[in-house]
C-alpha cells in the first residue's frame, strides 16, 4: 500500500487527489491546505483522519515523515520551498509544474533529490496523451525521417486567459510565473521530447496590449456585476464565463466556481454573490495583471534543427497546433481532433486516430500521471512518458531563456 499526502488542494490537488482515492494500492493518509471548508471537505471525501490534517506547512512538514511520498499542488512560487521541506523529510514527490520560476531552484531540487536519492516527478501530463504519444512513435518509428522544424501553437482560450491570467493566480509574475512558463512549460516540453534536442538558441517576443487599463471604457464599473452597460457585447463579462448560459456561450468556468467563493460545493447564489466582490469578477480591463498575453518563442536547437511555439490568448476554443516537418514528410494536427494527419513525400497521406479522451481537457493525461508514479513507487514497470526533475530542466531552462531574450530584444545562447 502506497500512503501519499497532499499539499494544496485547489484545482490539481483535487484532480490528483480523487485520481489517488479510486486506486486500490493507495490510501491517503494526510492533507495540508489553508482553507479548511476545502481540507475538511475532502478529508471527509477521501476518509482521512482529522488528525492528520493541517492548515499550514509548517505544522505538516513539523510532524515526522507521515506518508511514502507528497503530492505538492501549490502555487509556483511555493513548490521550491515545499519541495526542499518534502525531501528533507524524505518523501517521494509529485510536483506541479511549474516547478519553479527562478531556474536555480529548479537545479537545486533535483540535484537534492540525486542526493537523498528519492524520486522528483513533474506533472508534464500532456506526454500521456494518447495524441502526443502516438505522434512521437511515429516520429521514432522514422516515418517522417529526420525532424527538420516544429511549429507548435498554444490556443489558450479567450475566456481561460481572462480566468487565469488576467483575473487569476497567474497574473503576476512577481506572485507566480512568467506565463510563457506556467502555461507553455508543458510545450516547451514537447519540443524537447519530440525532437531529442536541446536548445541552443533562443529569440522571444512578446505583448501585453489589449487586457490593459487603456481599453477600459470611462464608465465601465471596476467588478462586471456593478451595472456595465457593455455586459451584452463583452465576451469578458465574468457572469456569461462562470455561470450563465448565452445563446453564444457556456459558462467555461464554472467548474473553477469554487475559486471564486471559496467554496468546495458552491451555490449558483454564491457564485453571482461573490463576482460583486471577487478578484475574478473584475472587469479585465482593469485589472493588475502583467504576464504577456500573446508570445512567440524561436529556437534552434542541437544539429541545426528549429522550431517555434506561438502562445496566445485569443482563440475560441482551448487547443493546441502542432505541424511537424521532416526530410521525408510531415505530421499535422490539433488535440481537440484527437487525430493527426501524416503526408509521406512520394507516398499516401494517412490519417492517425487517438483515443477520444485526448479530446477533453488533459485527457486521460492526469490520470496516467498519478497511476504511474504510484507504480514507479510500487516497484512496477513505468510509462516512457513519466517525467523526471532531471528531463523537466529543460523546458524550465528554456522558458528562462525565453524571458531574458524577449526582455532583452537580443537573441539568447544557451550555454548551460
Amino acid at each position: 500500500m502506497v500512503k501519499i499526502a497532499i499539499l494544496g488542494i485547489g484545482k490539481r490537488g483535487q484532480k490528483y487527489g480523487n485520481i489517488a482515492s479510486k486506486l486500490k494500492n493507495v490510501s491517503i493518509v494526510a492533507l495540508c491546505e489553508s482553507k479548511e471548508q476545502f481540507l475538511n471537505a475532502y478529508a471527509q471525501k477521501w476518509g482521512v483522519d482529522k488528525s492528520n490534517c493541517y492548515t499550514s506547512d509548517s505544522q505538516f512538514f513539523g510532524e515526522g515523515k507521515l506518508a511514502d511520498a507528497v503530492f505538492i499542488c501549490t502555487q509556483d512560487r511555493d513548490h521550491y520551498r515545499h519541495a526542499v521541506l518534502a525531501l528533507n523529510k524524505g518523501y517521494h514527490v509529485l510536483l506541479e509544474k511549474p516547478v519553479s520560476p527562478n531556474y536555480d531552484e529548479c537545479v537545486e531540487i533535483a540535484r537534492l533529490a540525486k542526493q537523498k536519492n528519492l524520486q522528483v516527478v513533474v506533472c508534464h501530463v500532456l506526454r500521456y496523451s494518447p495524441f502526443y504519444v502516438a505522434i512521437k512513435k511515429a516520429i521514432d518509428d522514422g516515418l517522417i525521417g529526420d525532424v527538420v522544424h516544429i511549429n507548435h501553437t498554444e490556443n489558450v482560450g479567450y475566456w481561460h486567459f481572462a480566468h487565469s491570467y488576467v483575473r487569476g493566480n497567474w497574473r503576476k509574475e512577481s506572485e507566480s510565473s512568467p506565463s510563457i512558463l506556467a502555461k507553455c512549460c508543458h510545450d516547451l516540453d514537447m519540443i524537447y521530447w519530440w525532437s531529442g534536442k536541446k536548445a541552443v538558441t533562443v529569440s522571444s517576443y512578446g505583448r501585453l496590449d489589449f487586457f490593459t487599463s487603456k481599453n477600459r471604457p470611462v464608465d465601465a464599473p471596476s467588478h462586471c456585476v456593478d451595472g456595465c452597460d457593455y455586459s451584452v457585447k463583452c465576451p469578458y463579462y465574468a457572469p456569461n464565463i462562470y455561470y450563465r448560459i448565452t445563446r453564444h456561450t457556456l459558462p467555461k468556468m464554472i467548474v473553477n466556481a469554487f475559486l471564486v467563493t471559496d467554496s468546495p460545493h458552491p451555490t449558483l447564489r454564491e457564485i453571482k454573490d461573490k463576482l460583486a466582490t471577487s478578484p475574478y469578477g473584475r472587469c479585465v480591463f482593469a485589472c493588475d495583471n502583467d504576464v504577456m498575453e500573446e508570445q512567440v518563442v524561436n529556437l534552434v536547437l542541437q544539429d541545426g534543427v528549429t522550431a517555434t511555439l506561438n502562445m496566445t490568448a485569443f482563440s475560441k476554443r482551448m487547443y493546441r497546433k502542432t505541424h511537424i516537418y521532416g526530410t521525408k514528410g510531415e505530421i499535422y494536427g490539433n488535440d481537440t481532433d484527437g487525430a493527426f494527419t501524416i503526408n509521406t513525400f512520394g507516398g499516401q497521406s494517412r490519417r492517425i486516430r487517438t483515443s477520444r479522451k485526448s479530446i477533453s481537457i488533459h485527457g486521460s493525461c492526469d490520470s496516467n500521471t498519478v497511476k504511474q508514479f504510484i507504480a514507479l513507487l510500487d516497484g512496477q514497470s513505468t510509462h516512457q512518458g513519466l517525467t523526471f526533475i532531471d528531463t523537466t530542466l529543460q523546458s524550465h531552462l528554456v522558458a528562462t531563456y525565453a524571458e531574458r531574450a524577449r526582455k532583452s530584444g537580443l537573441t539568447e545562447q544557451i550555454n548551460e
